[in-house]
C-alpha cells in the first residue's frame, strides 16, 4: 500500500513539473521552459534508477 501511494505521489510530481514546462513555454518564457524540463529529463532519471 505505500508503494503505491510513493508511485501516486512520484507520479503528481512528474504531472506538475510537466504542466510548468508546458505553461512558461505557453507564456512565451521559453527560458524558464528550456530549465524546467531540465529539472523533469533529471527528475525522470532518478526515479528510474530508483
Amino acid at each position: 500500500m505505500v508503494d503505491n501511494d510513493i508511485k501516486k505521489y512520484e507520479n503528481n510530481i512528474a504531472k506538475i513539473l510537466e504542466r510548468a514546462v508546458n505553461l512558461f513555454y505557453d507564456t512565451d518564457l521559453p527560458e524558464l521552459g528550456e530549465k524546467w524540463e531540465k529539472i523533469l529529463k533529471n527528475y525522470y532519471r532518478k526515479r528510474a534508477f530508483q
